[in-house]
């Protein structure tokens, strides 16, 4: 671990893959199943696509195939983010393969595959403001707009605050409460491990599973805790542009103690 770590940066990738991975997927994924695979056009990807005309397409920004299954723990239906899926996606035609979850694609079979049955992330998650180009709808993006610093004990420590916002851009006012719903409840009184993702991600560069690849606790730091969670649920306005039309914001603190 690097002895200088940026704080900010573990803090956002921290959020950031607890709702990506860890919550949206219990909600939001949809499958396609039997859907033919064909050669991938893009030569500079390359491997086997599903051939498919889905809107929003599952390989848009910010979305992808799912790389986990869910599991029951005590009970409850969770994401088990101990090991990449075995069941989330099914190959036929081939035994021996890697998959590509962020461009959709099979690579390196052991002989042609012929079909593919997969789980993909229906809600696009980018880390900045939409921007010009936004992925197609329904997406969410986070922003960080403030963080501060106090002092909370005699001595060393002290906690560090992060003023954020998760910004909801849906295609209609059903699919906003949902998901704004689902977000919300996700951060009211609970709190998340601050790992360190300076090591890499659960995926590599070029989209496969970074198998062996598991984010430590970061050494003097506690849980982050979300406060002030609150919600606003934006009217429907047809007078504003498409992405805009449906959209809302959750607003949150994010404190963390440090050693």
């Amino acid at each position: 671990m690097p002895t200088n770590i940026p704080y900010l940066r573990i803090y956002e990738l921290s959020i950031i893959n607890y709702l990506k991975y860890e919550i949206l997927p219990l909600y939001f994924l949809e499958q396609q199943t039997n859907v033919p695979l064909i050669e991938n056009p893009d030569t500079d990807v390359g491997g086997y696509v599903a051939d498919t005309k889905m809107d929003p397409l599952p390989t848009s920004e910010g979305r992808g195939w799912a790389i986990f299954d869910e599991a029951t723990v005590a009970g409850k239906q969770v994401v088990d983010t101990t090991g990449e899926q075995s069941s989330s996606i099914v190959v036929n035609g081939a035994t021996s393969y890697v998959i590509d979850y962020l461009n959709g694609a099979i690579k390196n079979p052991n002989t042609i595959p012929t079909s593919i049955s997969y789980y993909w992330n229906y809600v696009s998650f980018i880390a900045s403001w939409p921007g010009a180009v936004p992925p197609p709808l329904p997406v969410i993006s986070l922003d960080v707009s403030e963080s501060s610093r106090s002092g909370f004990q005699l001595g060393g420590g002290s906690k560090d605050v992060l003023n954020c916002a998760i910004y909801v851009f849906a295609s209609n006012e059903v699919e906003k409460r949902d998901i704004v719903s689902v977000i919300h409840d996700a951060l009211f009184s609970r709190n998340v491990p601050i790992r360190n993702w300076h090591d890499g991600g659960y995926l590599k560069y070029d989209g496969t599973f970074n198998t062996g690849f598991v984010p430590t606790p970061v050494s003097g730091l506690t849980l982050g805790y979300f406060t002030n969670v609150e919600a606003q649920l934006s009217g429907f306005r047809i007078d504003w542009s498409e992405i805009n039309r449906h959209r809302s914001k959750i607003t949150f603190e994010l404190e963390v103690f440090r050693d």
